[in-house]
């Protein structure tokens, strides 16, 4: 009887984990969306409805996995199951506070000022980039699979550079120049959501991290490759 509890009680977390992957998920089509047209108020709406979606699930799957410990004891590979829900579920919340971000953020942008085509290719690069990781490294978790997992963290370089090339690029591009407010506020915000968005690619790079724990148990965070 206490096993088929156990059995309901780690499907239940499943269940929690795959819904709030799927908003994390749906934010970011919403922000690919608004990158496109950032005029569609109902997609803002929609984006703060599924942040709190995503909040509450968190802490629901917190409470859950220390319930499942206390009350089940498990061992092995159960509670190094139970140990990675908690840290993905940390890093898919942190996922939905950052998309959210670049979301407002994209609100007051205009990426079709001119001079800023440039940047906008590069942003939509680096949205295309994150939403690659973030994707495989839920899938990564959700089978298990560690190869597609060391994929998501190699894959991180490509987010990084980007990031390099457009901090750069706004460098180069506008430190000369007598700017408008209206540009002064285009930089800043082009370079908040690059910002969110390099952070989200190191998040993807913690669940994937996460999954060769998983798999492997094996940590290679800070570099420990051993």
């Amino acid at each position: 009887m206490t096993t088929n509890i156990k059995i309901r009680q780690l499907e239940l977390l499943l269940n929690d984990f795959e819904l709030l992957a799927k908003t994390a998920l749906l934010q970011l089509q919403i922000t690919n969306k608004l990158l496109q047209d950032n005029t569609i108020d109902s997609l803002y709406e929609e984006a703060e409805s599924n942040e709190i979606i995503m909040d509450r699930l968190e802490i629901k799957i917190r409470e859950e996995a220390v319930f499942t410990i206390f009350q089940f004891n498990p061992k092995a590979a159960d509670l190094r199951k139970i140990i990675t829900y908690q840290d993905i579920t940390t890093n898919l919340e942190r996922v939905g506070d950052m998309l959210l971000n670049v979301i407002h953020f994209l609100k007051d942008t205009a990426l079709e000022d001119k001079g800023f085509d440039t940047i906008k290719k590069k942003i939509d690069k680096m949205v295309y980039s994150v939403g690659n990781m973030l994707r495989k490294a839920i899938f990564s978790f959700s089978n298990e699979d560690n190869t597609i997992a060391y994929e998501v963290i190699e894959e991180d370089d490509i987010v990084d550079e980007l990031f390099h090339q457009i901090s750069l690029y706004l460098q180069e591009e506008f430190s000369e120049r007598n700017l408008s407010k209206s540009e002064i506020r285009n930089m800043i915000q082009i370079n908040a959501i690059s910002h969110n968005l390099e952070r989200i690619g190191d998040s993807a790079t913690n669940i994937a991290e996460a999954t060769i724990y998983l798999t492997e148990g094996k940590d290679i965070r800070h570099g420990n490759k051993e």
